[in-house]
């Protein structure tokens, strides 16, 4: 199964509006969203990058890695999770509306996550 086919699982979750794959370094592997007129490709390398900043701060506080983040506004919520196990190393982004289903989208995304490993 593609990458775009694992993504469309998060589809169904309430508020959804788009999610994507990238690499380490921030480029979009595949993925979809227009959020407030910014591309997956500029929002999506963003938060790849508040990802980064978050896993330098938790090691420097001696938290170990962080491998999620999530981020509330007025416009949305945006949430990022890194995988790193076995040689793979990719980050997801998702984004949903101000009252989509987080709860959900946590549970569905942490589950896409997991599964893409197989597409690398």
């Amino acid at each position: 199964m593609a990458i775009s086919e694992k993504l469309k699982a998060l589809e169904d979750v309430k508020g959804y509006l788009g999610a994507g794959v990238f690499s380490p370094n921030g480029e979009l592997i595949e993925g979809t969203a227009e959020v407030s007129g910014i591309t997956m490709e500029v929002i999506g390398s963003l938060l790849n990058d508040v990802l980064l900043e978050a896993q330098q701060m938790t090691e420097k506080a001696g938290f170990g890695t962080s491998n999620f983040i999530q981020i509330d506004s007025d416009a949305g919520i945006m949430i990022a999770r890194s995988y790193n196990k076995d040689g793979k190393h990719y980050h997801t982004v998702m984004f949903l509306k101000p009252d989509g289903n987080i709860a959900m989208a946590k549970m569905k995304f942490k589950t896409v996550t997991e599964a893409l490993a197989e597409e690398f």
